[in-house]
């Protein structure tokens, strides 16, 4: 989808919004990323990992520092590891997964194994960060 077709509306006010599927590159629109108001990447079935590295992607290559919105089928249990990554917003359609949301029942993980984007643990405080010296 080119950035033009991409323009639309996300929440109550009209953003301009870029769509990117699952398996669909975000190089591609490198030069323009910062024009957009917010990124919605798209998970066909829970079982689609690939934006997890897109959002990845977005945030520490790219450095879009706008919305990351995940819509379509994922779990509850992803979100967690979702906000490790750099998305912001959510698009939650299943009911059950809703309610838990809004009871503010979101799974805790207590062991990581990847550093995170945003607010991490400094280099070092994990032992299989560290280097001999």
């Amino acid at each position: 989808m080119s950035p033009e077709e991409a323009t639309g509306k996300l929440g109550a006010g009209a953003l301009s919004v870029l769509v990117l599927e699952s398996g669909d590159e975000p190089a591609a629109v490198a030069s323009r990323i910062h024009e957009f108001d917010a990124i919605v990447l798209r998970f066909p079935v829970f079982s689609d990992g690939r934006g997890f590295s897109t959002a990845r992607l977005l945030r520490d290559r790219l450095g879009y520092r706008g919305e990351i919105r995940a819509e379509g089928h994922f779990l509850l249990d992803q979100i967690p590891l979702m906000l490790r990554v750099g998305f912001s917003s959510f698009a939650v359609t299943h009911g059950p997964t809703i309610a838990r949301l809004q009871k503010g029942d979101l799974p805790a993980i207590a062991l990581f194994t990847q550093p995170a984007w945003g607010e991490e643990k400094k280099a070092g405080e994990r032992a299989w960060t560290r280097r001999a010296g």
